[in-house]
């Protein structure tokens, strides 16, 4: 009883198939290493929703904002997904354990308090990196 023998090409055809099927890659991510104490800052992106396809931007909806906010693109990846990466209050240091803090206080008007209960109801989601 012979096997059948994989021919060169085949095994090339095969790995090459494996290998794409497995591997991934992110331009511009790289790892980054922490050391306790840093300062680690939380961005923010774009609204999304499954039920409505269409995305809004992070402070198009009345949350807290920081002084100033600054568009964050990292990568030329993030630009051609069309993300808006922008600052945000939120950050936290490594290793270091803390209990939840207030950023801010917000009083909505009854037009805000309807667009963030409208977001709700198309079950937007917040994006957020670290």
């Amino acid at each position: 009883m012979s096997r059948p023998r994989l021919t060169l090409a085949t095994a090339i055809v095969l790995a090459l198939a494996f290998d794409a099927a497995h591997a991934f890659y992110l331009p511009g991510v790289a790892p980054v290493d922490y050391e306790r104490d840093d300062l680690v800052y939380i961005k923010v992106n774009k609204l999304t929703s499954t039920i409505t396809q269409l995305p809004y931007d992070y402070y198009s909806l009345p949350y807290c904002r920081p002084s100033k906010v600054k568009h964050a693109a990292e990568n030329l990846g993030e630009v051609l997904r069309g993300d808006r990466i922008e600052n945000s209050l939120y950050s936290l240091e490594m290793r270091y354990d803390d209990q939840c803090k207030v950023q801010c206080r917000k009083t909505l008007s009854d037009a805000e308090a309807k667009t963030l209960q409208e977001k709700i109801k198309d079950e937007y989601r917040v994006q957020m990196y670290v």
